[in-house]
C-alpha cells in the first residue's frame, strides 16, 4: 500500500504480506499491528520502526578498562567453569569495533585467576585442556592443527556437540598455556591491513 505523499519527492511505503506477489523482503514474522516500512526520500532509503528499549545488566563506557570489564563483567563465569559448570565468554559486534582487544585481556586475567584458583585448592586435582578452533564460510579449522583440514561437528550423547577430531592439549602450567594461546593466534586468518579476522574459539576443558 502506498500512503499519501509528504512531499512530491517523497513517499512511505508500508510492508506487504510475505504472501503477496511482489511484496517486500521481512527477516521475521511479526505481528500485523507492528508496522514497518522505509521512507525514500531525496535518494535516500531510511529504515523506520516502533521505538525499542533495551535492559542490560551492565554497560561499560569507552573510558573502562579491560580489567573493569573482565572484573565486573566475566570475572565470575570464568571461574564458574571450575565448579562444573559450562561457562561461555564472547565477544560481539561489528569490525574493528575492539573485540580481539578486549576479549585477549579478558583470556588473560581469566587464565591468571584459574591458575590461582588451582594453586589453592590443594584438596583438588585439576586437569585444563586447550582447544582452539576458527570458524569462516562454515568451514572449522583447528589452530593447534592446521594440517588436519576441514572439521565435522558431531553430535556426541554425552558432551553434546563436538567438533570431530579437534586437537585437546593438556595444559601444564600458566606459561604452557600462554604459549598456545599465542601459537593460536598466530594461526588465525587476517586479511590485510584492517585485520579483518574470523570467529576464533578458545575451549577450556577442566576436570
Amino acid at each position: 500500500m502506498v500512503g499519501t505523499p509528504v512531499t512530491p519527492a517523497s513517499k512511505m511505503i508500508q510492508r506487504t504480506p510475505s504472501t503477496t506477489p511482489g511484496g517486500g523482503t521481512r527477516v521475521r514474522e511479526e505481528d500485523s499491528s507492528n508496522s514497518y516500512g522505509s521512507a525514500i526520500k531525496q535518494e535516500r532509503t531510511s529504515i523506520e520502526r516502533p521505538a525499542t528499549s533495551y535492559k542490560f545488566d551492565k554497560v561499560f563506557d569507552p573510558s573502562c578498562s579491560t580489567l573493569k570489564v573482565y572484573e565486573e563483567g566475566a570475572k565470575n563465569v570464568a571461574l564458574s567453569a571450575l565448579t562444573g559448570i559450562n561457562t561461555t565468554i564472547f565477544a560481539y559486534g561489528q569490525t574493528s569495533s575492539g573485540k580481539t582487544y578486549t576479549m585477549r585481556g579478558i583470556t588473560e586475567n581469566a587464565v591468571t585467576d584459574i591458575f590461582e584458583h588451582i594453586k589453592n585448592t590443594q584438596e583438588r586435582a585439576f586437569v585444563l585442556k586447550v582447544s582452539a578452533l576458527e570458524i569462516y564460510n562454515e568451514s572449522v579449522i583447528d589452530l593447534l592443527n592446521r594440517e588436519s583440514g576441514h572439521l565435522r561437528l558431531l553430535d556426541d550423547p554425552e558432551r553434546g556437540i563436538i567438533v570431530e577430531k579437534l586437537v585437546e592439549e593438556v595444559v601444564k602450567d600458566i606459561n604452557h598455556l600462554r604459549h598456545l594461546i599465542g601459537i593460536c593466534e598466530g594461526s588465525r586468518l587476517c586479511i590485510n591491513s584492517l585485520e579483518f579476522c574470523f570467529n576464533f574459539v578458545m575451549l577450556c576443558i577442566q576436570e
